[in-house]
């Protein structure tokens, strides 16, 4: 009977059902993405948009966001500073994406800032957290057929029982942490940002982590030696010249006078 089960899973429901009934789609994870978030904002201290450094990692973010396209999908990618001593990063589902004042610190080029945040980026645009949701939905429950069918009859957008620690905290595979280093060098390259920014973060990271004081960002996102050595190969292979790492200097407020210049600059209109 054991191994008559999945044949018979396999001839009654269809193709991609397996691995598609249990992951949210795009306008769900953008749904739970900023509900998520809105929690965030009211437990966190989130800096207002006239500080240098949401200032900074807003222009960053707006740079890397003009050299890519997703047709037809939802992401709303906003930038917010968390006035925190963690040294983290994340990007939630849909867009919504956080860097913490720890980290900033530590950062000491503006291509550094921009490989972490394209990696994120590229969490989001790949779907990570939703492959991983399934994934882990599916260890969890099994997959028999009764679960398959009920799941199957059973709509996915209803994200209500998806919790927000659930949406904070699941873990990525390596997998997808490899595919976020790629896409992030890529992005940060057609941005016009030196990937060795990105080289040199969790060259810092894997640092801190080695002195005992290991950052929250490597909670989730694990960095090692041949993790670094894979970007490194991928510059390699990327044969060009890149531009000098910008140094990251930034201070903790901004003027008033210089609030209204920043405005104009987010909304591209000046």
């Amino acid at each position: 009977m054991k191994g008559f089960l999945p044949l018979l899973i396999a001839l009654v429901v269809p193709v991609g059902v397996c691995a598609d009934v249990f992951r949210p789609g795009p306008n769900q994870q953008l749904q739970l993405g900023e509900r998520a978030a809105a929690d965030l904002r009211k437990r966190e201290k989130v800096l207002p948009a006239s500080d240098a450094r949401v200032r900074l990692v807003r222009r960053v973010g707006q740079r890397l966001k003009k050299v890519f396209s997703d047709p037809g999908k939802p992401w709303k990618f906003t930038f917010d500073v968390i006035d925190s001593k963690q040294v983290n990063a994340f990007s939630l589902p849909g867009g919504p994406s956080f860097i913490y004042t720890g980290l900033l610190s530590k950062l000491k080029t503006e291509d550094e800032l921009a490989g972490i945040m394209g990696h994120e980026i590229t969490h989001v645009r790949r779907e990570h957290w939703a492959y991983a949701y399934a994934e882990g939905q599916k260890r969890q429950l099994g997959l028999t057929l009764a679960l398959i069918l009920l799941r199957a009859n059973r709509t996915v957008g209803d994200v209500a029982g998806i919790s927000n620690d659930l949406v904070f905290n699941l873990p990525y595979s390596r997998r997808h942490e490899t595919e976020a280093d790629e896409g992030g060098l890529k992005m940060m390259v057609s941005a016009g940002y030196n990937p060795e920014g990105m080289v040199d973060a969790f060259k810092m990271l894997a640092k801190e982590a080695g002195a005992g004081h290991p950052p929250e960002f490597l909670s989730d996102h694990p960095s090692d030696a041949s993790r670094v050595k894979h970007m490194q190969e991928i510059i390699a292979g990327m044969d060009r010249d890149f531009p000098s790492q910008r140094p990251l200097e930034v201070k903790a407020a901004v003027e008033p006078e210089d609030f209204l210049a920043y405005r104009l600059e987010y909304y591209g209109l000046r």
